[in-house]
């Protein structure tokens, strides 16, 4: 994929898959722009990738809030004149099971702010960085890509 000269939006972008996302772009040339939760996280990467000679930008958001996504792309594209790429990684795991049961009894379940966490961050944010993305796409004439990432969409996991 050739990246040289192309902005690369990471959602989650300042640990884990999302960090080890972003610097594989860079290698390739891209320049980032990390969107995370977590503003000492995305200042830590930021700094990192900036020593290493990395064009990047942070932005904190919640990727399930609207208003969050719209200001922190239209920044993106404010800081940077495009937008090319957008890697929707961010993503959380509330492991519950419905109805946890321990020698016949019920014993706990997932409650409704553990499920609706999940779903809001991981379809809901996706949905809207989506969209957002898109739309901006579209408006600056240059194309784009859009890359849906699921750590465990092939086996699931327990709960």
């Amino acid at each position: 994929m050739q990246l040289h000269g192309k902005v690369a939006v990471v959602t989650g972008g300042a640990r884990g898959i999302g960090k080890a996302i972003a610097r594989a772009f860079a290698g390739r040339g891209a320049t980032l722009a990390l969107l995370d939760l977590n503003q000492a996280d995305l200042d830590a990467t930021r700094a990192e990738f900036e020593a290493r000679g990395v064009t990047v930008s942070g932005h904190a958001l919640n990727v399930a809030k609207e208003d969050e996504v719209i200001h922190a792309l239209d920044a993106v594209v404010a800081a940077h004149g495009r937008l090319d790429v957008l890697v929707n990684n961010a993503g959380i795991i509330k492991d519950a099971v419905l109805v946890k049961v321990k020698d016949g009894v019920v014993v706990g379940k997932m409650t409704l702010a553990q499920w609706q966490a999940v779903i809001d961050v991981n379809l809901t944010g996706v949905f809207l960085c989506g969209r957002e993305a898109a739309e901006r796409m579209i408006k600056l004439g240059q194309g784009g890509v859009i890359i849906n990432i699921s750590s465990i969409s092939r086996a699931g996991n327990a709960g």
